[in-house]
This record gives C-alpha cells, sequence and structure tokens, in this order.
C-alpha cells in the first residue's frame, strides 16, 4: 500500500444533515489538489444523484472483499448497505471522506503520510431546519441516524490530537471550505470545540426523547 504514502485522508465528521457532502463538493471545486475517497458502496444510486460512490453489487462487493482488495469494509449501521475502499479510492494528495467516528480508527490504520479529523457543526436553527428538508417527520431511520449524530459529537467532543472544528454557516460555504483546504495544508491551527457542538448534542438529545 505504498501509494498512500505520500497522500493525506481529511475525515468529515458531524451529524447527518449538517451539509458534509456540500462542504466537501466546494472544497474540490476550488482546489484541484483535494478529491472525494471514490468508495465502493451496494447502496443503489438515486434517481438524478450526481454520486462520488462506485455503485456495486452486493456479489461484486463481497468479491472485492474475498479477493482481498478491499482495504476498508463496513456494514451501515442504519441502512446495513456495505461500503469499502480499495486503494484506487483515493486519488489525489488530499482525500475528503464523510465518515462516521466509529470507523476513524479503521481509515487511521491505514497507511497514509497523514490522517486527520475535521467536525462539522452548525447553529441549531440552520441544522433543524436542514434536518426538517431532509426528513419531514420522525421515523426509525431518522432516530438511528439521530444517535449516530449524537455519538459523533461526542466522540469529538473527547478528541484532542489532530482534531479540528468548523461551523457551517449559511452564506458562508466557500469560506468554510478554505479553511478546510488551510486545515489539511497545516496554514490553520487546532481549534477548541464551538458553542455550537454543545448546543447540538442537547438539542439531538431532546429529539432522541420525542416518541
Amino acid at each position: 500500500m505504498n501509494e498512500l504514502a505520500n497522500k493525506t485522508l481529511v475525515m468529515i465528521v458531524g451529524p447527518t444533515a449538517i451539509g458534509k457532502s456540500t462542504l466537501m463538493r466546494e472544497v474540490v471545486r476550488l482546489d484541484p489538489r483535494f478529491s472525494y475517497v471514490r468508495a465502493f458502496t451496494t447502496r443503489p444510486q438515486r434517481n438524478g444523484e450526481n454520486s462520488s460512490y462506485i455503485h456495486l453489487s452486493e456479489v461484486e462487493a463481497q468479491t472485492l472483499k474475498d479477493r482481498g482488495e478491499a482495504l476498508t469494509w463496513i456494514e451501515h449501521p442504519t441502512t446495513h448497505f456495505k461500503y469499502g475502499t480499495v486503494i484506487q479510492s483515493f486519488q489525489t494528495t488530499f482525500n475528503l471522506q464523510d465518515t462516521l467516528a466509529s470507523t476513524v480508527q479503521m481509515y487511521r490504520a491505514l497507511p497514509f503520510a497523514r490522517t486527520m479529523t475535521i467536525s462539522l457543526m452548525a447553529s441549531v436553527e440552520s441544522w433543524q431546519e436542514w434536518l426538517q428538508a431532509r426528513f419531514p417527520e420522525m421515523n426509525d431511520d431518522l432516530r438511528k441516524r439521530l444517535q449516530e449524530g449524537k455519538d459523533s459529537i461526542e466522540w469529538s467532543l473527547a478528541q484532542t490530537i489532530d482534531h479540528h472544528w468548523l461551523v457551517n454557516r449559511p452564506g458562508q460555504l466557500s469560506e468554510t471550505a478554505r479553511q478546510v483546504i488551510a486545515i489539511a495544508t497545516n496554514r490553520m491551527s487546532q481549534t477548541a470545540a464551538p458553542q455550537e457542538a454543545t448546543k447540538l448534542l442537547k438539542t439531538i438529545e431532546s429529539l432522541l426523547l420525542y416518541k
């Protein structure tokens, strides 16, 4: 896996609907040194979706795993679709990955030159608006995703090494994307957790009590 030795993996962690994919798209648009991690998944491609994933059948994905070609392999705890990576998934100097907190250690074990994590937060008001647009009503899927969000914030608050925080504010997408670039290229120092993190955590905990 020498192909990874001169590459950096930037893992974006945060609750569902916080804007991770939108932020990564803007980073890639601004700087050609960055790309999405081209992971494979057994999740079907959605109608009209401009997907960064390689969509495989269950059989095709299992074949990659059986051949030992899959560097990583997880089953999503909510959807149960399989997700994984191969050497070719990491295409550029800086590789962006939307990552569950529970899988960070798996990626850190790969022989990258450097791995780092960025927790993306937002104001409670903005996040609730984005969440409502994606999930109009409470259901089991949303409850599972809220639990993942709670876990991701709690995990983030416990991190002390090579971990950064950003806040996704409406109208400031390009500025936030430039901050990602600055973090990855060592031009922005580590920051403390913003107040949005604890506020979001309390909000998610309240939503999880909703029946």
